[in-house]
């Protein structure tokens, strides 16, 4: 933005009109210009399919990353379970031990 100042009364000078922008004139014939164009819409047409498809196929991906992530979850909830459980199997087993030898052995409480 410029600003100009002119003195009180007058008028500012008349801008030489600008000529309009020639537009870029096609030297195609019409019927060239029309399969350009069919061949675009149908180029179009195919990257939005493909963009659709892509779209379709992130989502099956991202839900199969969900699964695998649970599945993951359970694995290591299953893990720790079996450790768990083979902790107590051998607290059980010290104890068993010791209440056979404490049967062998009567007198030695």
């Amino acid at each position: 933005y410029v600003a100009q100042f002119y003195p009180r009364g007058s008028t500012p000078p008349q801008r030489p009109q600008a000529a309009p922008t020639p537009r870029a004139t096609s030297t195609l014939a019409p019927e060239a210009e029309s399969s350009i164009q069919a061949a675009m819409h149908t180029e179009l047409r195919a990257v939005r399919e493909e963009r659709d498809r892509l779209r379709c196929e992130l989502g099956d991906a991202r839900a199969e990353v969900a699964d695998y992530r649970e599945v993951q979850t359970q694995l290591t909830r299953a893990r720790a379970r079996v450790a768990h459980l083979d902790r107590e199997m051998a607290r059980l087993d010290a104890e068993l031990d010791r209440v056979h030898k404490r049967a062998r052995n009567p007198a030695h409480p």
